[in-house]
């Protein structure tokens, strides 16, 4: 629980932008960040959740099974703010 005091609004924004581009330039690029940006928000959540969440691939990243089990909360949740 005190990791989750942690979070902070954008680096909601960026992981759910990170599953759905599977990316980091491209994340980058729709959220108007820098790609160092967006690696250091990634660095912020796996060390918040305790996993890689995302893991290079064959063409950009893929999802780990912690990361694939926050996906939808995490959509529902976004949507419920706007």
């Amino acid at each position: 629980m005190n990791n989750l005091r942690r979070l902070d609004l954008n680096l909601l924004v960026t992981l759910d932008t990170l599953l759905s581009e599977q990316n980091v330039t491209r994340t980058a690029q729709r959220l108007n960040f820098s790609q160092p940006s967006v690696s250091v928000h990634l660095a912020k959540l796996r060390d918040i959740f305790d996993d890689p969440l995302l893991l290079p691939g064959p063409r950009g990243m893929r999802p780990t099974a912690r990361a694939e089990e926050l996906r939808q909360p995490l959509q529902d949740a976004l949507r419920a703010l706007e």
